[in-house]
C-alpha cells in the first residue's frame, strides 16, 4: 500500500484514445458537428488532467480556467487551419466546428456537474456506481452526439 499512486478518473491514456478516435472519425466521414462535440469533450478532459498535474501555475478554479485556455487555443488552431472560415460548413449561420466545440465543452461540464450532484445524495460523497466520474461526462457527450445525429445530420 505504501507504493501505490493516486488514480485520476480522466487519465492521460484515455485522452490519447479519444484523440485517436477523432482522427478515425474524420477518416470515416463523421459529420463535422459531431466530431467537434468530441473535440470539445477531449479538450475539456485534457484540461482537467492538466489542471490536476500542472500545479506550478496557479489559476483560480484551475479546471475551469484551463478548459477556457485550451478552448481558446483549440479555436485559434482551427482558425489558422481555415476550418472555422469555411462557408460550406455551417448550420443556422454558425460554423459547425465552432458550434460543436462549444457544445462539447458545455456538455462535458454538465456531465461533470451531474456526477457531483449525484454524489451529494450519499453521506460519504462516493459514487453510486463504478466509474461514475467517467460515465457521466462521457454519457452526456454520447447522448448529445446521438441526438445531433438524429435531428440534424
Amino acid at each position: 500500500m505504501i507504493l501505490t499512486k493516486p488514480v485520476f478518473a480522466t487519465c492521460p491514456v484515455c485522452v490519447v484514445a479519444v484523440g485517436s478516435g477523432l482522427w478515425l472519425a474524420e477518416k470515416l466521414g463523421v459529420d463535422d458537428l459531431i466530431a467537434a462535440v468530441w473535440i470539445g469533450g477531449f479538450t475539456t478532459a485534457l484540461a482537467i488532467v492538466f489542471a490536476s498535474k500542472g500545479k506550478k501555475i496557479r489559476l483560480p478554479y484551475p479546471e475551469v480556467s484551463w478548459t477556457f485556455i485550451f478552448y481558446l487555443l483549440t479555436l485559434a488552431t482551427l482558425f489558422l487551419q481555415g476550418k472555422l472560415t469555411n462557408p460550406l460548413c455551417q448550420i443556422w449561420g454558425i460554423n459547425k466546428i465552432f458550434l460543436g466545440l462549444t457544445l462539447g465543452v458545455v456538455i462535458f461540464w454538465l456531465g461533470v456537474g451531474v456526477d457531483r450532484w449525484l454524489r451529494r445524495f450519499r453521506e460519504d460523497k462516493k459514487a453510486f456506481f463504478p466509474f461514475q466520474k467517467v460515465v457521466c461526462p462521457l454519457g452526456a457527450i454520447v447522448l448529445t452526439s446521438w441526438l445531433l445525429h438524429l435531428v440534424i445530420c
